[in-house]
């Protein structure tokens, strides 16, 4: 008779798997050239001036918009892969809570544009991913920028956006011309 695993062993072999593919995909952007990094909220809000926040209450948010993080953005692939070996405890825990139907509360995000970045959460988020789900709950509070993200942004976008929100808060443009679009591309 064979020894049944446990929900948090099972946990642990899908983190392990998830480290490979992390890794591999690190591997695969250093040789295609293209970022696989999450953008980091600190430097993203730093480069573009911030408007006005605006809590827009719990919500069902697409995974595929999330695509930076307050504090842990050096952690996780931009598919929120996990890049380090000593996060398998609490990930696996995460993992172990819906497996034994759990589940797990809401994350808390900011959105800028099209684009949520993760405040509380991002293990949720990475095993929410590994679990081939599409949308988790979350709280959302809206921060409005002069010019907003899209979700294909760049660093290199990122940059070019922030220097036009910088000469529009300079000149005005944007409310002495509202009609007037001179946005730039890289």
């Amino acid at each position: 008779m064979g020894a049944t695993r446990t929900n948090y062993e099972i946990a642990v072999q899908d983190f392990k798997r998830a480290r490979r593919e992390a890794a591999l995909q690190q591997l695969l952007s250093r040789v295609n050239g293209r970022s696989n990094e999450l953008l980091a909220y600190d430097q993203i809000i730093e480069k573009l001036k911030v408007v006005d926040s605006v809590g827009r209450g719990l919500q069902e948010i697409p995974l595929d918009a999330i695509v930076g993080s307050v504090g842990r953005y050096q952690d996780f692939t931009r598919t929120f892969l996990p890049k380090k070996d000593s996060d398998e405890g609490r990930w696996a825990g995460v993992k172990t809570a819906v497996l034994d139907m759990r589940g797990w509360p809401p994350i808390d995000v900011y959105k800028i544009g099209e684009a949520y970045f993760v405040r509380d959460g991002n293990h949720r988020v990475s095993v929410a991913r590994q679990l081939g789900n599409e949308t988790i709950s979350a709280y959302v509070t809206e921060i409005q920028t002069q010019v907003p993200l899209t979700l294909d942004d760049d660093p290199e976008d990122i940059i070019v956006r922030a220097q036009y929100a910088q000469f529009l808060g300079q000149t005005q443009l944007d409310q002495l011309r509202p009609e007037a679009d001179l946005r730039m591309t890289v």
